[in-house]
């Protein structure tokens, strides 16, 4: 699954979940509300816009517009995925 895919899951998650956008030089943004990140239609849009409290306590926001090369991971709390590094267990008679 790209990245383009998982954020539209986790935009559409009922119930909503706050995530993460970690970006590879290291930076991350966190979505608080399903409004507050804008995916442009389409199969491969080129970047998203995002929106974040500009901090102590104020209603201002800030518009990041994030290049979707540069996501590295979509970090959901809460959601498990399998390792892709994980075996599958042993088959055997359990002694």
């Amino acid at each position: 699954m790209n990245s383009v895919e998982q954020i539209r899951r986790a935009m559409h998650a009922q119930p909503f979940r706050p995530f993460s956008l970690k970006l590879v030089e290291g930076s991350s943004f966190v979505v608080e509300h399903p409004d507050f990140i804008a995916v442009p239609p389409g199969r491969r849009p080129r970047d998203i816009a995002c929106f974040a409290s500009s901090g102590n306590g104020s209603d201002k926001y800030v518009t990041h517009w994030i290049d979707l090369g540069l996501v590295l991971a979509v970090v959901v709390p809460g959601d498990v995925m399998p390792s892709p590094t994980a075996a599958p267990p042993a088959a055997g008679n359990g002694t």
